[in-house]
């Protein structure tokens, strides 16, 4: 009796353990593998391939892409061009724990020529030492805490500090973000030693409901303390529809930005659009290259509201300003597949709603003569995915779903890009 139950308990070890791997193999959800293991980098994320990278401009690197629930992955991106290694953050969902995922990545470090202080050999002093050196500022486009969250919770990390780091700001090896940009700017020069410059300010660039939010409801010293208060941050407004360069909206005096104006991410112009997110006015960003007139477009939460507000009247705005031969990615959210209901939205997009707006996209976009009839040049980057938690019968993740909810109805060819976290795209 005891050799049968030990046999028992042996068979079910072994299908505990088979089960498990059956599981993460991704046979339940269509060989999708696990969630965060996508079947294919390449064709499912954009990957970072010569393929991929060999024509392209800028580098986007998501460090947290879904909607909701899954707090260590909430809509958040870096931005570069390619040859840089300053980021700019897109929202701020997830920050640490997406940078610490990337930075572990074997390939990360040197395709960004990312250097580390020599006592940088924990993921954890890697990911910190990447955000306070490698990130230059952040673009919020709404407050709720999916988006601005990680900012909120690493902000106690996220100061470049000449006076705490007096070897690492002063090592030639260590030569790079932050770091290189204050010495071409001739900042440090201006200083009798390294350790009389300032603590670094990081910009956070927003609309007015979002900026006046984030202060007065986290940064307030009841939820968080208010470090923008003690030099950790700076508050730049930008108002609808209007078009600022980025060496203005920085801490750093015109003499100093002057001298890397025409190095990213400087050398970008932004306009900012307010747009329909439900009860709250969300934001879109027309990113332009000031020297090759390539454009970006990233949208924070938007779509279909219970409020009055026309959602597709204010992305019309935005479109109008695209230039579609010069358009490189859009960033748009899918919080749903299209079996949700336009009353059940709360201020979010599905797939059908997206490839509507892709073809308002061309229509309405500043035309190339003769006009352009696709979108093959375009990226297509699907933020704000909510997890599947309810029944599904299809046996899919949401991931799975909008991306074949997309391609069915692409009609323009875009390419329709569903991001994972930590793994570069390219365009």
């Amino acid at each position: 009796m005891k050799l049968y139950n030990l046999i028992l308990i042996l068979i079910l070890f072994i299908k505990i353990n088979y089960g498990s791997r059956i599981i993460n193999s991704g046979n339940l959800f269509s060989e999708l593998k696990d969630y965060y293991i996508p079947e294919n980098l390449n064709y499912y994320s954009g990957g970072y391939s010569e393929e991929n990278c060999k024509n392209a401009s800028y580098i986007t690197v998501p460090l947290g892409v879904t909607g909701g629930l899954d707090e260590g992955s909430l809509s958040s991106f870096l931005l570069t061009k390619k040859g840089s290694s300053l980021f700019i953050g897109l929202d701020a969902g997830t920050v640490w724990q997406g940078v610490r995922r990337l930075t572990m990545l074997q390939d990360f470090n040197s395709i960004f020529n990312i250097t580390y202080p020599p006592w940088a050999t924990l993921p954890e002093q890697r990911a910190t030492w990447f955000i306070k050196n490698h990130i230059q500022g952040y673009f919020i486009g709404h407050s709720h805490l999916d988006h601005v969250g990680g900012l909120i919770v690493e902000s106690a990390e996220d100061q470049l500090s000449p006076k705490k780091n007096v070897i690492e700001v002063g090592q030639p090896e260590i030569y790079r973000g932050c770091i290189e940009m204050l010495y071409k700017m001739g900042y440090i020069a201006d200083f009798k030693n390294i350790s009389s410059v300032p603590d670094q300010k990081k910009p956070i660039i927003g609309i007015s409901d979002t900026l006046t939010s984030i202060a007065g409801d986290l940064f307030n010293g009841a939820v968080w303390p208010n470090l923008p208060l003690y030099g950790r941050y700076s508050y730049f407004f930008v108002g609808n529809g209007n078009q600022y360069s980025l060496k203005d909206l920085t801490p750093y005096a015109d003499k100093y930005v002057s001298k890397v104006q025409n190095e990213f991410p400087f050398n970008q112009n932004v306009k900012s659009f307010e747009i329909c997110h439900d009860t709250l006015t969300s934001t879109a960003f027309i990113l332009t290259d000031s020297t090759s007139g390539e454009q970006i477009v990233f949208f924070s939460d938007t779509g279909i509201s219970t409020t009055k507000c026309d959602w597709e009247y204010k992305i019309l705005q935005v479109w109008r300003n695209v230039k579609i031969d010069k358009l490189k990615a859009v960033y748009l959210e899918s919080s749903f597949t299209n079996d949700v209901a336009d009353a059940a939205l709360y201020g979010h997009l599905r797939p059908k709603d997206i490839m509507k707006l892709m073809d308002s996209l061309l229509e309405n976009s500043i035309q190339t003569s003769p006009p352009k009839t696709n979108l093959k040049h375009v990226k297509l980057i699907i933020e704000h995915i909510k997890p599947q938690v309810g029944v599904n019968q299809y046996y899919l993740t949401s991931q799975r779903m909008v991306y074949q909810q997309l391609q069915e109805i692409n009609n323009h060819g875009i390419k329709v890009i569903i991001p994972n976290q930590g793994v570069p795209i390219c365009f």
